[in-house]
């Protein structure tokens, strides 16, 4: 079992040389970017979540990675990501160090959403628009990497029940894309250190 430290510098060491090339990203009704922003949190590393508004149209309530539609007046889906997180969190592109762009993920409501990770400022000041955001926390890492902490849902959609994963933090249940986005994500981090030990037995 290859057991390696998921540390700040690993996340932003194997993610910055993971890249999924942006497209440009011109707007449309069913396209979204979004950041999945880590830091230093109480001493280990975290990623930055919000919960979204009850009276957001759509995936109210739920747990998500700040971000939005892209527009037609978006230069790229990385430049809506770092807008919307800028518009619910006041945190300024300047404070965010983009690593790469991931490959988009589907949402059982009809939306493509291309993430973005990157590292924000440790303890950033936070300004979040009441209208979209209900609440932000920082979420441990190591909760998307324990399977102590995984956990499959059942969810009615179209008329059927689809299964899928989800993560439990402290009362907290992320799920659908943000759960996958984030999964990905770990994914990537820990793919890398499988082929490093592969390599290294060689």
């Amino acid at each position: 079992m290859i057991n390696t430290p998921l540390t700040i510098n690993r996340l932003e060491a194997v993610l910055r040389s993971h890249s999924v090339v942006d497209d440009g990203g011109v707007g449309g009704s069913t396209r979204a970017a979004v950041t999945v922003l880590f830091n230093m949190h109480n001493d280990e590393p975290c990623v930055l979540m919000i919960k979204r508004a009850s009276t957001l149209n759509h995936h109210s309530g739920e747990w998500a990675f700040p971000g939005g539609m892209i527009e037609q007046d978006d230069e790229s889906a990385m430049h809506a990501a770092l807008r919307e997180t800028k518009e619910e969190l006041g945190v300024d592109a300047r404070d965010i160090d983009v690593w790469c762009g991931m490959a988009p993920v589907d949402t059982s409501t009809g939306f493509e959403v291309w993430p973005f990770t990157g590292r924000v400022v440790d303890q950033v000041e936070l300004t979040p628009f009441a209208a979209e955001v209900a609440e932000v926390v920082n979420v441990p890492v190591r909760v998307f990497a324990d399977e102590a902490y995984r956990r499959s849902i059942s969810v009615m959609r179209n008329g059927g029940v689809r299964s899928m994963i989800a993560y439990a933090y402290e009362g907290r249940i992320i799920w659908g894309a943000s759960a996958r986005i984030i999964s990905n994500a770990i994914d990537v981090v820990n793919g890398a250190a499988r082929q490093s030990w592969t390599e290294d037995r060689n």
